[in-house]
């Protein structure tokens, strides 16, 4: 690129430098600081990433983990276990409302109200029983406890 006066700019391409560069059209590179992994699996652990993201996604806005306003080490580590086993519990509520949630094309945003307006009686035996459920809350309900 010259500048040849205040208002006009020449542009010049090097033909050699765009002929490279051609040559790496469509390739993707991967790069990682564990060498003991296999080619294959660089590529798949890239594929899976999308997974973790996910989580951390989850985490930050539907579980609502954040922020930290701890500073001492034991308080930071118990904060972060019981992040993880809402998720943990998360993950468990989706893998088992799957298919009902297919079935309603409802988003678990919904479904989370939904639940919030589930009532129950509890007995002194320790049974609960949930009170007045529309159809869409039984049929969760069951799967729940399938």
């Amino acid at each position: 690129m010259d500048i040849v006066d205040d208002c006009k700019v020449e542009f010049r391409l090097n033909h050699n430098k765009v002929l490279q560069d051609s040559k790496l059209d469509g390739l993707k590179g991967y790069l990682t600081n564990d060498t003991t992994l296999s080619h294959k699996d660089i590529i798949e652990h890239y594929q899976n990433l999308w997974h973790i993201e996910k989580a951390f996604r989850i985490s930050k806005t539907d579980l609502q983990i954040r922020p930290i306003h701890h500073r001492l080490e034991h308080r930071i580590k118990a904060h972060i276990l019981i992040s993880f086993v809402a998720y943990a519990i998360y993950k468990e509520f989706e893998i088992k409302t799957r298919e009902i949630k297919k079935e309603y094309q409802i988003s678990y945003k919904i479904l989370r109200d939904l639940i919030k307006h589930v009532f129950a009686i509890k007995f002194d035996d320790g049974e609960i029983f949930p009170i007045k459920l529309s159809e869409v809350q039984q049929k969760f309900y069951d799967a729940l406890h399938s």
